[in-house]
């Protein structure tokens, strides 16, 4: 009995600096108000989507198809101001604007969220592969880094959205090919080691068998809105790539990584318990910044008419239907709810998701956190 006492004494003991980590976090974020601004901004957005099929329930299977009013679109095609029966509204061809607002915003953290999990995984990889490394393979993957850097990020994600076929076929016998080649490549490289490379070398082989004659082959159709990710996301990563190059640049040269590595400790573990803890603050910071940029760049690309469906949920598919109004003067005011309404949803998300990221900085960066 004393022996758990005791031990779950130790256990609080220990608990005590993260408690007061985490205390003076939050002191931290209640001293801005912005910040708590930013958190009920998202916490809102959160709440909206979570509670979709609630406040705007599904009329088709597909719940981001938006509803069509045909009892109006009979008398009119153009759109109807705000009635008790359409909330905000309707645009061209009597689509709801409410149902696109609220299920909207479902589309804007799936694409927000995931490109964002999506450039920072790449990111991070090839960052820690190219400044712990260095050598050779700094200079090949950061200056594949530069070329894509060198182009416009939205011309480049309108060139990828048209050039990306709706159909992927996928060898995965040829991927895993190159993948146990470079692995091969690596091995032979940093750390060469026998057992290693004829376990990589029988895999290579069996994958390249497989490849000529029992080739695994995959089949997945994307629509318009996955192709603006993905374009998104080949876009995106070099920037996260550089901010964690050079933070590992300045981390492996600490004195406690040079402690590690004449202890005996292998590279995977100083980059998984050394450099990655003291090195990816700042892209953590920065993912939390480029979320509301990204769903502004999704909906730029759906105005332009390369984004989403014309019937699908999302902010900027929305405002695109209201281009033809917006140049008419006689008609603005009186269909300036077509656009004003989900522009006022990109903006204030968008915001939201900025102050986040300036309350996330200030708790996370080290430079900030105890001025």
């Amino acid at each position: 009995m004393v022996n758990i006492k005791s031990k779950l004494a130790e256990f609080r003991a220990s608990l005590q600096p993260s408690i007061r980590e985490l205390k003076f976090s939050l002191k931290l974020l209640l001293k801005s108000p912005l910040s708590i601004i930013g958190i009920i901004i998202i916490g809102i957005f959160v709440a909206i989507a979570v509670l979709a099929p609630v406040l705007a329930p599904p009329v088709h299977r597909d719940p981001f198809k938006i509803p069509q009013d045909w009892d109006l679109y009979r008398l009119s095609s153009e759109p109807v101001p705000p009635t008790l029966e359409h909330p905000f509204g309707t645009t061209q061809m009597q689509f709801d604007v409410y149902y696109a607002c609220i299920w909207g915003t479902v589309t804007a953290f799936r694409v927000g969220v995931t490109v964002v999990a999506a450039v920072l995984i790449i990111g991070i990889v090839i960052g820690l592969v190219a400044g712990y490394y260095g050598g050779i393979i700094d200079e090949i993957l950061m200056r594949f880094t530069d070329i894509i850097i060198a182009f416009p990020g939205l011309i480049l994600s309108m060139a990828l959205v048209m050039a990306l076929p709706n159909m992927f076929s996928l060898n995965l016998s040829s991927v895993l090919v190159i993948i146990f080649g470079v692995i091969m490549f690596l091995i032979i490289l940093f750390k060469p080691d026998r057992r290693l490379m004829l376990i990589t070398f029988t895999l290579f082989v069996v994958s390249l068998y497989s490849m000529h004659y029992a080739p695994l082959q995959i089949y997945m159709q994307i629509n318009k809105l996955d192709k603006v990710m993905i374009a998104l996301v080949l876009v995106g990563w070099p920037g996260y790539t550089r901010v964690i190059r050079g933070e590992v640049l300045r981390v492996k040269n600490e004195d406690y990584i040079e402690a590690a590595k004449a202890s005996g400790c292998s590279d995977l573990r100083i980059i998984i318990k050394h450099i990655i803890p003291n090195a990816v603050y700042p892209v953590i910071i920065l993912a939390s910044l480029d979320v509301g940029s990204i769903v502004l760049s999704a909906a730029a690309l759906s105005f332009l008419g390369l984004g989403a469906p014309p019937d699908y949920a999302d902010w900027g598919q929305i405002i695109e239907r209201s281009r033809a109004w917006i140049l008419q003067g006689a008609t603005l005011w009186q269909n300036m709810h077509a656009f004003l309404i989900p522009g006022i949803f990109i903006a204030v998300f968008v915001l939201g998701w900025n102050l986040l990221g300036d309350a996330i900085r200030d708790v996370m960066d080290p430079t900030l956190r105890r001025r």
